[in-house]
């Protein structure tokens, strides 16, 4: 009986379950992306083949460690470690793949044995190559190829697999090329230990972490502050999908809802025949969740083909977890199935709760269950038009608002943050009147850019150039604070002089630091009292307040102060340059570049143009986006097509009084996108709530600033129309095609 109820209306039953597929496909798939990067990066930043890593103190994530060479040296002469293996981490933008990661390690080191070869040998010698063989198949290359990387040729001699996508879509060089071509010469990102026996691994640890006040020692397998970040990645995907699948959710309720109001003579006339309530309950649940394990496993299925679509692009393969966890597969059924269950919740008390006289009396189109306020609206406020049908179902208007309002808010959402990002940014490299940034080319993300200062010496040779200003950003660990920005800056050069004290003054001495508004509240410190940064104490001398809220959630150290704590030597992040003619930023930008090559030099205001850290934000949203509208648009086609079903009689007496073809299309388009502008009303409500909500937790709100315009608001509301007027196509054409005599007859 289940099926044959569903299978009546097999149009809309469709249509549903493909809104819950689409749902529980996108927390598959972007779950697949997160736990792909939280795997890659924790695999990058440890060594199976490793009892101990040793990074530097306090740094947010190992990937940011710095640690000197000659470290290496000492760690071999402690009693207990068998081994010493040292990595550099680089990340490099590549054409086919913008976060494509390099490992640079001792050729000899025990470190190598994680590169299991599948062709060619190992590396022998300098400029030599392994290459992931994700990365070999996409960029069509082999052992006896050459590689280009960061301005040098490498020749490729092997071929390796460690099962994690993130480095089998990457390579691998030797450790004197890797801090060659990241210009870290005598440093490592991290050292990997052996130990002699596992039991004296807590004795090496304490010697280590005794004599070096700036380092710090992780056992394999413990759990770090850098698993907070990992974690997040893993959640991600859930938690964004989800928005995805209560869309569909809802969706699945408006039909049910839906299936009740169309059955109401039916369940009247089972009512009479001694059904009790409990079994029309079952009988309303049951096929809830039947329709909902249908768009389960089709959103399963459809889930893993677009990851197998996903990795035929190269600059996507990497990032992508390289299997699915049955546990994964699980919670979206069973998320599936909870949407199917809560979703019918409501149509199933109301089947319920009708009295079989009355059920049998039913005659459908004109019944309104919100009450005599909006039957009372629809006929005298609204007489005709677009409004008088969606009012004469409230409940079932609310319900499809709700849906699509929830994927629009998702979209105001994700809109004002990136906007608030953007704009935040540009705020930050627009300061101190820069006319020009310059970021080391290449580098996939800012936290990755290292400039040698001697750049900027020859950059102020130049006869258009101004001046040049040094920043450097690290990224330490402080508190229980998820982000804290460190900014270097001389104190003699301009761009530290956008700088706007509250209290205080700017550091001037070595060992002084000021702290942003929001910095300084989040760690509750004041003027005078000391932050300790890896180990070091700084003295707070201000409190600052500059408008951008990377630099509001900081702090100011003097540049030879934030090169010592990120242990970068002579090394910056961005070089601010003000031009002797601002007017000609846009046309010198690409002739510095030619004369620069090792530098990305853009205009200020166009810096997260090209970065590709904001253009990689950027297609990540606007993928979001783009799936949690299209379960809206399904959610909105099956909406308009229950309201021509159950209005199939009203259509035909219209048809048979003269109504056109034309004019019923135009009737129900213009329902269908005064839906749509309900829903962008209630979505940008939603969505500046969701945004305000971000304000309870603290340290990420000030990070994440939404910012919303006008114009954010008029392309949702066009983004909703043309909604409307897609979801109302094939109901209007259904709608136009019922023959008069037919649709009298309908029951």
């Amino acid at each position: 009986m289940l099926i044959k109820n569903l299978w009546r209306r097999r149009t809309r039953t469709l249509l549903t379950a493909l809104g819950v597929a689409i749902g529980v496909a996108a927390v598959i798939t972007l779950s697949a992306f997160g736990v792909g990067l939280a795997d890659g990066f924790q695999s990058v930043m440890s060594s199976a083949e490793a009892d101990l890593t040793v990074g530097q103190k306090d740094a947010m994530m190992l990937l940011f460690s710095s640690v000197d060479a000659e470290v290496g040296d000492e760690l071999k002469e402690i009693r207990g470690v068998r081994a010493v293996a040292g990595t550099v981490v680089g990340f490099v933008q590549l054409v086919d793949s913008p976060y494509f990661v390099v490992m640079g390690e001792d050729p000899r080191g025990f470190a190598m044995t994680r590169y299991r070869l599948t062709a060619g040998g190992p590396i022998t010698g300098r400029y030599q190559m392994l290459l992931g063989h994700i990365a070999a198949r996409n960029f069509g290359k082999t052992v006896g190829d050459t590689f280009h990387l960061s301005g040098s040729r490498y020749r490729i001699v092997g071929i390796y697999e460690t099962g994690v996508n993130l480095e089998d879509g990457g390579g691998v060089i030797g450790l004197r090329d890797a801090q060659s071509a990241f210009d870290k010469r005598d440093k490592v990102t991290y050292f990997a230990l052996q130990v002699e026996s596992p039991a004296q691994a807590e004795t090496v640890r304490a010697e280590i972490e005794e004599r070096w006040q700036d380092l710090t020692v992780v056992r394999t397998g413990e759990a770090t502050r850098s698993d907070q970040f990992l974690d997040m990645y893993r959640s991600m995907g859930l938690y964004i999908g989800l928005f995805a699948a209560l869309v569909g959710g809802l969706g699945m309720m408006n039909t049910t809802l839906m299936s009740v109001l169309e059955r109401t003579r039916e369940i009247g006339v089972l009512r009479a025949l001694g059904w009790s309530r409990w079994r029309v309950v079952r009988m309303i649940l049951g096929e809830s969740l039947l329709l909902a394990g249908l768009g389960g496993l089709l959103g399963v299925g459809l889930g893993l083909g677009l990851i197998r679509l996903a990795q035929t692009v190269p600059a996507v393969e990497p990032m992508l977890a390289d299997r699915l966890t049955p546990e994964l597969l699980l919670q979206s059924m069973g998320l599936a199935l909870v949407l199917g269950l809560v979703g019918s919740l409501y149509p199933a008390w109301r089947a319920a709760q009708m009295a079989p006289i009355e059920a049998m009396r039913y005659e459908g189109g004109a019944g309104s269950s919100m009450g005599n306020w909006a039957t009372w609206w629809s006929r005298r406020a609204i007489t005709r038009g677009p409004l008088r049908a969606l009012l004469r179902r409230p409940a079932r208007t609310t319900v499809t608002v709700a849906g699509i309002g929830l994927g629009v808010g998702f979209v105001v959402a994700i809109m004002g943050l990136v906007d608030g990002m953007v704009a935040s940014f540009n705020t930050l490299t627009g300061a101190g009147q820069a006319d020009l940034i310059a970021q080391q080319a290449g580098a996939s993300d800012i936290s990755f850019s290292e400039i040698d200062e001697r750049v900027a010496v020859r950059l102020r040779s130049r006869p258009e150039v101004k001046s040049v200003s040094r920043i450097l950003l690290a990224f330490p660990a402080v508190g229980d604070l998820p982000f804290f920005f460190v900014f270097g800056l001389d104190s003699q050069e301009p761009y530290i002089q956008h700088y706007r004290i509250r209290e205080g003054r700017l550091p001037l001495r070595s060992g002084e630091i000021a702290l942003g508004r929001f910095g300084a509240a989040n760690l509750e410190k004041g003027l005078g009292e000391t932050l300790r940064l890896s180990g070091t104490g700084y003295t707070i001398v201000g409190i600052y307040e500059n408008g951008s809220t990377y630099e509001d959630s900081g702090g100011l150290l003097l540049l030879k102060d934030a090169q010592i704590l990120a242990n970068k030597t002579r090394k910056v992040s961005l070089l601010s340059i003000q031009l002797d003619d601002p007017a000609r930023a846009a046309e010198l930008a690409p002739a510095l570049e030619a004369a620069f090559p090792e530098l990305m030099v853009t205009r200020a205001e166009g810096y997260t143009e090209r970065a590709q850290d904001f253009k990689t934000t950027r297609l990540v949203f606007n993928t979001l986006i783009g799936v949690t509208m299209f379960v809206g648009g399904v959610v909105k086609t099956n909406a308009m097509l229950m309201s021509v079903f159950e209005r199939t009689q009203e259509i035909g007496v219209l048809r048979a009084l003269g109504w056109s073809q034309r004019r019923v299309i135009t009737m129900v388009l213009a329902e269908a996108i005064a839906l749509g502008v309900f829903s962008a009303g209630v979505g940008s409500v939603i969505g500046v709530g969701l945004n305000s909500a971000i304000q309870f937790f603290p340290g990420y709100s000030q990070m994440l600033t939404p910012l919303y315009t006008p114009l954010t608001f008029i392309q949702v509301l066009g983004l909703a129309v043309a909604l409307g007027s897609l979801g109302g196509l094939y109901p209007a054409w259904r709608a136009a095609k019922l023959q008069p005599i037919e649709a009298l007859r309908y029951e």
